[in-house]
């Protein structure tokens, strides 16, 4: 956006870090592990069509070096090997991705085991159960994906109306920009989607004030805003938001995607 000015109203996603210590993040719940599971279960299927033994080569070294011991590694393989076997069976059967999470949820809810042993590890190594966002609820963050749209789209309307551009027509759509700005959003998590629509909730707000802002006026009380939200997030989850986890799935405003797909066409080669 540009103001009367010329100045660019700079994006809360820019504001600068936080010059703090981060707070341990809390441990995972059962709840919270299975839902993990589930959502790197869509990867590993991905990446097992190019063979078992090529998958246990890449992930089982990565497991060792963080600190899990061979049993949990054993029955961590056995159960992706099983889930594998489900993807395909889903697949076949033409379940949608809400429908295959939820027959995924009921074989890993009833299988405690890789959470018990977790748990016990994460005495000696506590990162193994950290928390980093809510990736799983597909649900939830296709409804925040679309609040999160559609306020800044009332933002930017409203700008235009008060500082004298061309209203954007209602049968085109509205873009987020900068672009990269939108695949952030498709693979952001539940609570970062909530920061990003109390952000641009803010910037509606700024716009709705009778007098009219310069753009130096909007960057500076988004940064304050911004940096307010961001103590305010450390202090409730125990990380900063660029640390939240990066869901497998994305979901787009138009719902839950193929990650295959969907990278295919944002990242292509």
């Amino acid at each position: 956006m540009k103001s009367d000015d010329d100045g660019t109203v700079s994006s809360w996603l820019s504001t600068p870090p936080l010059r703090t210590s981060v707070a341990q993040a809390p441990m995972m719940t059962h709840e919270q592990y299975v839902d993990m599971l589930i959502d790197t279960s869509f990867r590993e299927a991905a990446e097992m069509e190019s063979g078992f033994m090529v998958w246990c080569a890449q992930h089982v070294p990565i497991w060792r070096k963080l600190g899990h011991d061979e049993t949990w590694i054993r029955l961590r393989v056995a159960t992706a090997q099983r889930t594998h076997g489900l993807h395909r069976t889903l697949k076949e059967q033409g379940l949608t991705i809400l429908q295959m999470r939820d027959e995924l949820h009921k074989q890993y809810s009833s299988q405690s085991e890789l959470y018990n042993l977790a748990q016990e590890r994460a005495r000696s190594c506590p990162g193994l159960l950290r928390y980093r966002g809510t990736m799983a609820d597909l649900l939830h963050r296709s409804m925040l994906r679309v609040m999160v749209y559609e306020t800044d789209k009332l933002a930017y309307e409203q700008y235009c109306r008060k500082y004298g551009l061309p209203t954007p027509r209602a049968d085109k759509g509205f873009c987020e920009q900068p672009d990269a700005v939108r695949v952030i959003r498709d693979l952001s998590t539940v609570e970062e989607l909530e920061e990003a629509l109390a952000m641009s909730t803010f910037l509606l707000h700024l716009f709705d004030e009778p007098e009219r802002l310069t753009a130096h006026a909007i960057a500076s009380r988004m940064e304050t805003y911004g940096k307010h939200r961001r103590t305010t997030f450390l202090a409730t989850y125990g990380y900063l938001p660029e640390d939240s986890a990066v869901p497998y799935i994305p979901v787009t405003v138009d719902g839950p995607q193929d990650h295959q797909r969907y990278y295919a066409k944002e990242y292509p080669t």
